[in-house]
């Protein structure tokens, strides 16, 4: 068994010890740490496990082989660095990291180590985006037209002001894209390829925060298709997630991870497409998720651990998307559009 280590007790960690725990045989988790000492006591307690009394303590520990990332945004890359120091492997919750100079370290060190890497992108494991995929990569869309993300969440203020990093440069990185719409960036640089340039306008509309609460932006993919990525938590009562694929032979629609159309020129009736509503959706209370992503992608992290191989959403993805968000909040900054 792969034994586990949990760096940070907030609200994303109980589904990485819950995902741990429906893994049982193959992974434990071994002890939790966080900055709050009491916070990894009650933790271990709800998880049957011990607290680490710091990350120091808990990356020394032998039986722990592997730590899952749960920090607050800017500290993610600090601990990927002393994480692969220590010769871990590591699953870190996004954004790997919030900047480029964290970036580039984050990515000489696990380079270095030689250990394997997966940032958490749980959608991309769900059975209806690798399908989603592989009408993609089979040409049955035929030529990608567009490729756009509409994320219209609702976060209150009292969301922001529930944890003194949330909105902020320095820890939170960034706003609506750089929190929630990340997951978004991602799923179309894995369904519609690497983007060319990006042209953005973000706006704080209604939050008291830092960062932006809005934004939209034009995106040109490496392949010709144009798109766009639209990030706000300011909209009530909040609206799923929507993904829209449109080719000159077919076209996909998802809310979330649910396909709500399928238009195809061929196999336009396809048996196993089912369209359904959108069942659980983080649009308006940010724990309001299936688990089942997390433990897909702690499965096949500890099958790539085990094998050698590269996790679907790796490290290379990870620092893709956060590319792709630096770019935009540049072209913000500079009204102008910006190539990557």
């Amino acid at each position: 068994m792969i034994g586990f280590g949990i760096i940070g007790c907030g609200v994303i960690a109980d589904f990485h010890a819950n995902a741990i725990a429906e893994l049982a045989g193959e992974a434990r988790l071994v002890g939790v740490c966080d900055v709050m000492f009491d916070a990894a006591e009650k933790f271990a307690g709800r998880h049957g496990t011990v607290a680490f009394k710091t990350e120091d303590e808990l990356l020394a520990c032998p039986d722990v082989a592997a730590v899952c990332i749960c920090t607050p945004s800017g500290y993610h890359a600090a601990s990927v660095i002393k994480a692969a120091a220590a010769g871990k492997h590591i699953v870190c919750e996004k954004p790997l990291a919030i900047n480029a100079s964290q970036l580039a370290q984050v990515e000489s060190c696990c380079r270095a180590a030689g250990i394997t890497v997966s940032v958490i992108s749980q959608n991309r494991y769900a059975k209806s985006i690798k399908k989603v995929k592989r009408a993609v990569d089979e040409g049955l869309l035929g030529k990608i037209v567009c490729a756009d993300i509409y994320m219209k969440y609702h976060r209150s203020q009292e969301y922001y002001d529930s944890g003194s990093w949330r909105g902020t440069k320095r820890i939170d990185g960034g706003g609506a894209l750089m929190n929630q719409g990340i997951h978004g960036v991602d799923l179309l640089l894995y369904l519609a390829g690497e983007v060319k340039s990006v042209y953005a306008l973000s706006k704080t509309l209604v939050r008291s925060i830092e960062v932006e609460d809005t934004l939209s932006a034009v995106v040109e993919y490496k392949s010709g298709a144009t798109g766009i990525i639209q990030a706000t938590t300011s909209v009530y009562p909040g609206y799923p997630r929507r993904l829209e694929l449109n080719g000159d032979k077919g076209t996909v629609i998802l809310d979330e991870t649910s396909i709500v159309r399928w238009d195809l020129e061929t196999a336009a009736n396809e048996e196993d497409v089912i369209l359904l509503p959108a069942f659980t959706s983080g649009a308006s209370t940010p724990t309001a998720i299936s688990n089942d992503g997390h433990v897909q992608q702690i499965a096949d992290f500890i099958a790539c651990i085990k094998t050698g191989a590269q996790p679907l959403s790796g490290l290379a993805d990870g620092k893709k998307a956060v590319e792709v968000i630096l770019a935009i909040y540049r072209s913000a900054q500079e009204r102008r559009p910006i190539d990557l």
